[in-house]
């Protein structure tokens, strides 16, 4: 069996929702091998090979064609490594080119891997300047969901997507979400732990510390966090912001008034996590829109499995009901009341995470689609 990714370039999403996956599968199954195959851009292509194949030595990456909107000519790169029964694919670009090598009797199976909702995201936040690939992308989408023999979703709130807006109505699909990877299984430190990690980063023990980790791509509605930020900070001198982004504007009016209070840092994936157990609380705030509406952040699962309580806005995928029905955060517009967060929380919070967005959690799920 072969996963195919498109235009993925490696990073920390990558190595958890991509290799941690293809690892995973193949560790509970033997039937059949699971390689990976990458599509990726001819930029810098050499130093990303590397880097996927240093953790997926036997993976097969391969240079993608230049230009979004020429995807469909990627076909005859796939050539000579079609032929397996089955392709697993990410997003619908790659899904697409599979459907095509099963037309030509070069597979038999395709399964979709869908991250989220591909019409909205490239028209909401203009995610690839292409207006050819914009005009094409509905077809392709409700294209893919017909025809593929299995599918893969991110949340409950995608499926009613397709069904409003795909007249979807299928039930082979199977719902999981982006869950944590390797680097975030672990066994929660004693307090006196976190206590250092905070203090090393330099905070002070009485800190309450919030944490924006991620870019500030659009649907990550950067100016509504701040905004959000600006709230909590104005009415309490204890709360600081730890930021893990490398999109820093220190001549912002946000950073110039606040900057004493914030401490930032841009990291290696195998790095953060300890910088996210010397908070408390976890910033997943969005804007109203189809893109955060049928999302699932793996940030989620990592501020969880970190012991954080997670900041959470209404209608982010299904994880907006998950922290009112847990108990793990605050959910909705109201203002933020932050107090220290407990070490008995904090310890719920994780086994929170253990116990619900784990791989091993899915198990079931996983081999149904492989099925």
């Amino acid at each position: 069996m072969i996963y195919l990714t498109y235009n993925d370039q490696p990073n920390g999403i990558y190595y958890s929702q991509v290799i941690d996956v293809v690892n995973y599968l193949n560790s509970i199954q033997s039937k059949e091998k699971v390689k990976l195959v990458a599509l990726i851009s001819i930029r810098n292509f050499f130093e990303n090979r590397k880097k996927i194949k240093t953790r997926l030595p036997d993976a097969v990456v391969l240079p993608m064609a230049p230009g979004a909107s020429r995807w469909k000519w990627n076909l005859f790169q796939l050539n000579s490594v079609s032929g397996k029964e089955k392709i697993m694919a990410r997003g619908p670009f790659a899904t697409a080119l599979a459907l095509k090598l099963k037309q030509n009797g070069q597979t038999k199976k395709v399964i979709f891997d869908a991250r989220g909702a591909y019409k909205a995201e490239l028209n909401e936040y203009n995610v690839v300047n292409d207006e050819i690939l914009k005009s094409e992308i509905a077809g392709i989408e409700q294209d893919i969901l017909r025809r593929s023999d299995a599918i893969l979703s991110v949340s409950k709130t995608l499926v009613k997507y397709w069904k409003s807006d795909y007249n979807f109505d299928s039930q082979k699909h199977v719902v999981i979400p982006c869950t944590l990877s390797n680097d975030f299984i672990f066994e929660f430190p004693p307090s006196y732990e976190l206590l250092n990690y905070k203090k090393e980063i330099g905070f002070g023990e009485d800190d309450i510390v919030m944490v924006y980790s991620g870019s500030s791509a659009g649907w990550q509605s950067f100016s509504l966090v701040e905004r959000k930020m600006t709230e909590v900070m104005e009415k309490n001198d204890k709360v600081k912001l730890l930021w893990l982004t490398h999109d820093y504007d220190r001549n912002s009016t946000f950073v110039k008034r606040f900057g004493d209070r914030i401490v930032t840092n841009w990291l290696q994936p195998k790095d953060v996590r300890k910088y996210l157990l010397a908070a408390d609380y976890g910033i997943l705030y969005r804007e109203n829109s189809v893109t955060n509406l049928v999302a699932s952040p793996v940030k989620f699962a990592e501020y969880l499995s970190c012991g954080l309580n997670v900041l959470v806005s209404d209608n982010l995928g299904d994880f907006s009901e998950f922290v009112k029905e847990q108990g793990c955060g605050q959910s909705g517009t109201a203002e933020w009341v932050l107090q220290p967060v407990n070490y008995e929380q904090k310890i719920k919070n994780h086994g929170l995470a253990m116990k619900y967005l784990t791989k091993q959690n899915f198990t079931e799920q996983y081999l149904s689609l492989l099925a």
